[in-house]
């Protein structure tokens, strides 16, 4: 549904949908409140002008119908007595045939509502085909008490019997027909969807399984190839051996905390509190000055002295602007620069980081946010790019609430904004 959950149309729409409601149970939902929707307020009127009237004994109908449907809206409310909804629908196709037939009110004309609600409701082909055997019957018979019978011949009586009896037949044979359908397909979607979510948690399982044996014996070789490459017993040869050692472990490392990152749109994973943005970035860009130092690279800070406080996850947005940055040095060259600020407006706290590297081409633009994209290059000095990282950053700031943007010309550099929301 797109209307906003504050409409109270909606709402009524959705009484008894939760957000794991299956998706059969969710439209049978939506059709019995849209039934009683739509018939509520007739009924209601209708035993108002009736009182009017003085037709005391319509309005003894109109009341009992008005009551069927607040027990309908105590079902829907409950999810409570399902399985009475069909016997609902006979219970008022009852009334309406009789107070057509004895009372002449047109009636009968909301059986076709009724068969409509039906064929979602009646998930039994048997209660299906019984409702609209009745409710056909039942107009054919109310239609027919209208004419001069005596007067007409056998061949007209069946003539009319016909012409009433089979446009409504075979609009309720249309329907059948689409409530096989409909079904057959919303069972193999609600399967599909759940083996999809039994999937999606078995691999996640599994990558937590795998990251976290990985992490250890990696995290020692980068340790031991660095020590070694600082002894002084150890060859220029070897030290450029283990310098590569370090390096590749470091990149596994990289693309295993990445692959960590990668289901960040779920929420319940967020540890929101209140953060100065200020000595948070200061902080990041303390880590990754050493990265930078790596390819004589300077990174320039233009912070404002005034604290700026969001309400977010420190780390995840750690990881953001360190990810953001460590791009940036991957995609410069030897001696630039890369230039990091963070500002403050009526609504959002903005941090840019801006290098003149090699840019993005406008063709892969659209695509460097996409997981796994197929949009990755090799850095200024051969580094990997594994297309995690910035789709994973994207995913950190729409939970946010913010908006992550980019502005980059092909061989001058690029520019990554990141705007949060300020508290209010």
């Amino acid at each position: 549904m797109a209307k906003p959950k504050s409409n109270i149309l909606f709402r009524i729409l959705s009484l008894g949908n939760q957000d794991n409601t299956p998706f059969r149970v969710a439209y049978k939902n939506y059709m019995f409140n849209l039934f009683l929707l739509m018939a509520t307020p007739f009924a209601f009127l209708v035993m108002c002008i009736n009182f009017y009237l003085g037709e005391y004994t319509l309005v003894g109908f109109n009341f009992l119908h008005v009551c069927l449907f607040i027990f309908g809206y105590y079902i829907s409310y409950t999810q409570k007595f399902l399985n009475y909804r069909p016997l609902l629908l006979f219970i008022g196709a009852a009334i309406g045939s009789y107070t057509a037939y004895v009372f002449k009110n047109g009636n009968e004309y909301r059986f076709l509502i009724m068969i409509v609600a039906a064929v979602v409701l009646c998930e039994k082909n048997w209660q299906y085909i019984l409702f609209v055997l009745f409710v056909s019957l039942s107009f054919v018979a109310i239609r027919l008490d209208e004419l001069p019978l005596k007067e007409m011949l056998d061949i007209q009586i069946v003539e009319k019997t016909v012409k009433f009896l089979f446009p409504l037949a075979f609009f309720s044979i249309c329907l059948f027909y689409f409530k096989e359908i409909y079904f057959k397909n919303q069972y193999k979607l609600e399967t599909a969807y759940i083996e999809l979510s039994k999937n999606k948690e078995e691999r996640d399982r599994i990558l937590n399984v795998v990251a976290h044996d990985l992490r250890s014996p990696l995290s020692g070789i980068a340790g031991i190839s660095k020590m070694m490459r600082t002894d002084e017993t150890v060859s220029d040869n070897s030290k450029e051996m283990f310098s590569l050692i370090e390096q590749n472990a470091e990149s596994t490392l990289r693309l295993i905390n990445d692959l960590m990152q990668t289901n960040t749109s779920s929420i319940d994973q967020y540890q929101f509190e209140e953060v100065d943005l200020n000595k948070l970035v200061q902080h990041t860009l303390q880590m990754l000055v050493f990265t930078a130092k790596e390819k004589q690279i300077i990174i320039e800070a233009d912070i404002t002295k005034h604290p700026i406080v969001v309400r977010v996850d420190k780390d995840k947005i750690d990881r953001v602007i360190s990810n953001l940055v460590t791009n940036a040095v991957k995609f410069s060259n030897s001696g630039s620069f890369i230039h990091v600020s963070l500002t403050k407006s009526d609504s959002y706290a903005e941090i840019t980081v801006r290098d003149n590297g090699i840019g993005i081409p406008e063709y892969l633009q659209e695509k460097i946010f996409d997981l796994f994209t197929t949009a990755k290059r090799k850095g200024t000095a051969g580094e990997k790019s594994f297309g995690l990282g910035l789709a994973i950053c994207k995913k950190i700031i729409e939970v946010h609430s913010g908006q992550i943007k980019l502005e980059s010309i092909d061989g001058q550099g690029s520019s990554f904004i990141v705007q949060l929301p300020l508290n209010t």
